[in-house]
């Protein structure tokens, strides 16, 4: 299905990070390295919540960095880090052991992906067994079993 972009070499697994700044940096290097996005992007991500705030975390313990398209995006992409302590995002009641960095290169190439993880991460089973998970490959089939 859509979230079938996310594969095991674009999941992290990690203890914690220093803050929300590191996570969307860390969240996105798999999508560096394959070039799927440029470092434009990543400081177009945090430059939007330094500026809007909070927004990307939508759910407790769920954030979705992304940026408007831009000319530093080249496919719509996905990846996650999934830390073992959550990050705290702007202030202390907004914070995230998920993160996603979800990459668009228009308005709506990438809507199917959205919308097929807002489904996913809308069940708290779910969400449950990717906060206990330990590996990206347990985290694949959880995200496959209910996609």
């Amino acid at each position: 299905m859509a979230l079938d972009i996310l594969s095991t070499t674009r999941i992290i697994v990690k203890e914690k990070v220093h803050d929300w700044t590191e996570a969307i940096t860390v969240a996105s290097q798999p999508l560096l390295q394959e070039q799927v996005i440029e470092q434009g992007y990543v400081e177009a991500m945090i430059q939007s919540v330094n500026e809007l705030g909070p927004y990307i975390v939508i759910a407790p313990e769920i954030a979705i960095a992304h940026a408007r398209p831009n000319n530093d995006v080249h496919q719509v992409g996905l990846s996650l880090l999934k830390l073992n302590q959550h990050v705290a995002f702007c202030d202390e009641d907004h914070y995230a052991s998920l993160i996603f960095v979800l990459s668009a290169i228009d308005n709506h190439s990438h809507l199917s992906v959205l919308q097929n993880l807002a489904t996913v991460l809308g069940d708290n089973q779910t969400v449950q067994q990717l906060l206990t998970a330990t590996n990206a490959q347990d985290i694949k089939n959880i995200l496959k079993e209910h996609d």
